[in-house]
């Protein structure tokens, strides 16, 4: 590797910890045409280097350009190194991912699989990769509904992941997805103390200026609107929308779902026009960064058609209903 390369490499790195990742992109972009320039189009290397630019494509919701850039990672690698190799496994997992959060869970749960049963097979059932895989299915099956599944998925994986004794990133990472089947259950005692301790570790280790920790927030948050407890939900909502808007901008996935939170918030306070305004802005983003098609885009419009009726507007309740089908 070039020293050029190398240094490239570590800036790239340090921005996407960061959560910079429209810093990352360009630079990202010079680093792919370096590494085909030093190892050809048929290398691991270049694979490798797509399946990064995969991941900031996924991380700022692009999810096409994600697709597209896996895609290629997973033909290139799957030819230089193999169907059986670790590393074409984590291509296959972070399409798998793309896919679940473009809302295509049937290939999202077959890749997933895939990509599980490799880990095994490379690695075994102790090591790191497999519990990611375990905890990015367990993610698929809440999206699914199906929580008593997902549950038990993210508790085998933490368990590998507690058995190094650090509690890192992905010490905390793990926590904040056990406690979500729990709070979809309505076992609200159980995940307290489980986000709140995630959040804690994102604080200290990526600081509170990062997507991970506006994610722990974001997490904390919901779980306060399910307990009712929307004065305590609202700030830290509000918080999470100032992170993102400052990293990613308005149309970002994430920031669109912490608006649709903070709008379910102000509907629980009975305050209808903020809530209305919430969501109307979510829907329009989800409509223009997804589709109409989008399971999501259903589902806020189904929200907003709720909030209408309570409010006693039930001719644009009906309106948005309609168009729902």
């Amino acid at each position: 590797m070039s020293t050029e390369l190398e240094t490239l490499n570590l800036q790239i790195t340090e921005l996407v910890n960061q959560g910079k990742y429209r810093e990352a992109e360009p630079l990202l972009h010079q680093a792919v045409e370096l590494t085909w320039e030093e190892y050809g189009e048929s290398s691991a290397a270049y694979g490798s280097i797509l399946n990064e630019l995969g991941g900031l494509y996924r991380a700022t919701g692009e999810y096409a350009k994600s697709e597209e850039f896996y895609l290629k990672s997973t033909d290139i690698l799957a030819n230089s190194l193999g169907r059986d190799s670790a590393d074409y496994a984590t291509a296959v997992n972070n399409l798998a991912g793309t896919y679940r959060l473009a809302g295509n869970f049937s290939k999202s749960e077959n890749l997933f699989h895939q990509a599980i049963a490799i880990y095994e097979k490379t690695l075994g059932k102790d090591h790191f990769l497999y519990a990611s895989g375990l905890n990015n299915l367990g993610l698929l099956y809440q999206d699914m509904q199906r929580y008593e599944e997902a549950g038990k998925l993210h508790r085998e994986a933490f368990e590998i992941i507690r058995a190094s004794g650090k509690k890192d990133i992905p010490y905390a990472t793990s926590l904040n997805n056990i406690a979500g089947p729990l709070r979809a259950m309505g076992k609200h005692g159980e995940a307290a103390p489980l986000l709140q301790e995630a959040l804690e570790i994102y604080g200290e280790t990526v600081g509170k200026e990062h997507p991970l920790y506006a994610s722990g927030l974001n997490n904390l948050a919901g779980l306060y609107v399910a307990m009712k407890k929307y004065a305590e939900a609202e700030p830290l909502y509000l918080e999470v929308l100032d992170i993102y808007s400052r990293l990613f901008g308005p149309q970002h996935p994430d920031y669109v779902a912490a608006t649709t939170n903070l709008g379910l918030t102000y509907e629980g306070i009975g305050n209808f026009e903020k809530a209305i305004s919430c969501l109307r802005d979510a829907m329009d983003a989800r409509r223009l960064t997804l589709g109409k098609t989008h399971p999501k885009y259903g589902a806020t419009l189904k929200i907003l058609a709720d909030v209408y009726e309570k409010n006693g507007d039930k001719a644009r309740a009906a309106e948005l209903r309609k168009r729902n089908k």
